[in-house]
């Protein structure tokens, strides 16, 4: 109980936690989705989020150094000081060894650098499980969409008005203080919900589907019934603007044969 405090063993533990928190965090980081679904879904791996396992691996990484120089300049100082000054009388007898390093780090480094088998294999399995995590049904509408106001994703996305907005975040019981200010991801936390979640309500039943593309894929008759509008009818509407289209045709279909937008097509049948 009355032993002196050691601050070589002290430092010695310090580093065995703080490398083995930077091997689990590192390979963590190594595997997790990519920051714009994370944040979409928001991501986490036993309650942590990406965003906090780079703030650990960050403050752990600044944190094995501090220790590793007290290490080498405080615990070790003498046995340090003496070592390079017998090196320096005696000559440096171990050239192999330092020049065997030295390569060694060199060509990792180049190999890294110029994306070189077999670091760019590492990267490329990195790249992989990355990658796997996003699910297409589950993918954002445009990139960082919950960094957006409900106004700003409207305006983008050339959806439904704010106040159509608001009326499904009302009929869920949603809670929000001013849609045309707080973010997505503002409103998400405040319920406990993630972004995705939030764009799944205020984007349902929506006729563009909310998704790039999703207008191409449906057919004349599919927004027919969606509008309420009878099939001839939006026919009609077309062929007052100039654009020859058929029944079973896609808006994307219809927009390669008339060198127009699909979305632009949308905008004329829906109004």
């Amino acid at each position: 109980m009355n032993q002196k405090f050691s601050w070589r063993a002290f430092i010695s533990f310090g580093l065995s936690y703080m490398m083995l928190i930077l091997l689990v965090s590192g390979f963590i980081l190594y595997v997790s989705p990519p920051g714009r679904y994370a944040h979409w879904v928001s991501w986490k791996l036993w309650g942590i989020t990406k965003e906090e396992w780079q703030s650990i691996h960050t403050i752990f990484s600044f944190g094995f150094i501090i220790l590793s120089i007290f290490h080498l300049f405080s615990a070790n100082w003498r046995a340090f000081v003496y070592y390079i000054r017998s090196k320096s009388v005696s000559g440096f007898n171990k050239r192999f060894e330092f020049l065997f390093a030295t390569i060694l780090i060199i060509a990792v480094f180049l190999g890294t650098f110029y994306s070189l088998p077999p670091f760019k294999n590492v990267m490329a399995l990195g790249e992989n499980f990355t990658n796997s995590w996003e699910k297409v049904e589950e993918q954002a509408p445009v990139p960082h969409a919950e960094l957006l106001t409900l106004s700003e994703l409207a305006y983008q996305l050339k959806i439904d008005s704010l106040d159509v907005m608001t009326r499904k975040l009302d009929n869920h019981k949603i809670r929000y203080k001013n849609a045309t200010v707080q973010t997505l991801q503002e409103i998400a936390n405040a319920n406990r919900m993630t972004p995705a979640e939030l764009y799944e309500i205020i984007s349902k039943n929506l006729g563009n589907e909310m998704q790039g593309s999703g207008v191409g894929r449906k057919t004349v008759e599919d927004f027919a019934r969606e509008l309420n509008k009878g099939t001839d009818e939006i026919l009609n509407i077309l062929e007052a603007n100039h654009i020859q289209a058929e029944e079973g045709q896609t808006l994307k279909t219809i927009g390669d044969n008339n060198n127009v937008v699909p979305r632009d097509i949308y905008d004329l049948i829906s109004k």
